[in-house]
């Protein structure tokens, strides 16, 4: 016999082994699930009761094994829902946390850009307040070009500084016409 034919040999052995265990498993199963005769027997007086209390037993084990079933496929989709809701808690949470890092790092990067552009200003407005007094003279804070004076905090007036109401001029504090200058009087 050549290589092939063994091989089919060995082939078609296995499978009719395969065959045979199924059939026994499938055998097992039946015997376990079918209503058992000698219970319908001693139900039923007479033969004709018989095919209804059989009728009867065949329904009720097909619906206790209908519910068997539905609870078990029921109770695998619960655990297979709850492995699923748990992978993907667990996946939420690792992408939760790998995104606060993300946020965490541009947050800090973003508080250094934005602390260097802090301290360019500040060192700008130095060089030009230094620019602003290095022009004016010591003694007085005049600009020379135009001659007006550079104003500080201690120029700005305080509450202290406002006029009360009493020092506010009056009716008989205007000047009349008798004040005022003309050609004609010296």
């Amino acid at each position: 016999m050549s290589r092939k034919e063994n091989e089919h040999d060995d082939s078609s052995d296995n499978i009719f082994e395969k065959v045979e265990g199924g059939v026994k498993k499938s055998a097992r199963a039946v015997k376990k699930q079918w209503p058992r005769v000698k219970r319908v027997a001693k139900k039923s007086d007479d033969p004709s009761d018989v095919k209804e209390n059989v009728e009867d037993e065949v329904k009720d084990e097909i619906g206790d094994q209908v519910k068997k079933q539905f609870k078990t496929k029921l109770q695998s989709g619960a655990s297979n829902l709850q492995n699923n809701l748990q992978e993907k808690k667990e996946e939420n949470a690792e992408k939760v946390h790998s995104k606060a890092e993300d946020a965490k790092e541009k947050l800090q990067d973003n508080l250094l850009e934005f602390r260097e552009g802090v301290k360019s200003f500040k060192e700008s407005g130095e060089e030009l307040q230094e620019k602003i007094s290095g022009n004016a003279p010591t003694g007085d804070k005049s600009n020379k070009k135009n001659g007006t004076k550079v104003k500080n905090s201690s120029d700005i007036k305080s509450a202290n500084d406002l006029k009360s109401y009493d020092q506010v001029k009056g009716p008989n504090d205007i000047k009349g016409v008798s004040n005022i200058k003309s050609y004609f009087s010296d």
